[in-house]
């Protein structure tokens, strides 16, 4: 959306096999952070909350797998606040909903899981994750701590830190009392792009293949 898939194609410009999980993947292509990788001959997981999403991918990401299923930090069914079958701002979150559909939304119960069940049940033998794409409208932090960080050790995370006050402010201040850019610095990350509310995190003293 704003240039990250760029980005991160440049970063691994070397490496020509690699793994990726995009939760809120929403579209195979149209601002689509892994599509760059797919085409360069890299798979992995793509995970959403709308059905229709998951079957465009089932369509183009043949080599992926593509999971119709939200992600929180235990399996449950949560509720799902959407205005069409297929939007980018579909959301597990009511409050975000409330901010994205002032025209009103509707609901449907939804299931969820850990990024770590499904690591464990598609790829036992996974040793690492590249890039970890994250947008999850509001639940980004429920997707971070789904996973076990010091075992899969993603190399870069690319994910949504909005101003809970103002959630498109650009001023970056609010950043070092936000829960997710907290959580990632103390896992040993540092923020290595940046633009409006878009963050890609690297892990430290991790090299590029």
């Amino acid at each position: 959306m704003f240039g990250e898939d760029e980005f991160v194609k440049n970063y691994f410009k070397n490496k020509l096999n690699g793994f990726y999980i995009d939760v809120g993947c929403y579209h195979p292509l149209d601002g689509n952070n892994t599509h760059l990788l797919y085409k360069k001959g890299w798979n992995g997981i793509n995970l959403d909350i709308n059905f229709y999403s998951i079957e465009l991918f089932n369509f183009l990401r043949k080599k992926d797998i593509n999971i119709h299923s939200g992600i929180s930090k235990k399996k449950n069914k949560l509720t799902m606040y959407y205005r069409k079958e297929i939007n980018m701002l579909n959301t597990l979150d009511k409050k975000m909903a409330k901010i994205h559909f002032r025209n009103g939304f509707k609901e449907r119960n939804v299931q969820v899981n850990t990024l770590n069940f499904f690591i464990s049940k598609h790829f036992k033998k996974l040793g690492k994750i590249d890039f970890l794409n994250i947008d999850a409208e509001g639940g980004e932090l429920n997707v971070l701590k789904s996973l076990n960080i010091k075992q899969y050790k993603p190399q870069l995370i690319c994910i949504e830190i909005h101003n809970s006050k103002n959630m498109y402010d650009a001023n970056y201040d609010y950043l070092k009392s936000n829960n997710i850019y907290k959580y990632l610095i103390n896992k040993k990350y540092k923020v290595v792009w940046k633009k409006k509310y878009s963050f890609i995190f690297e892990r430290k003293n991790d090299k590029k293949n």
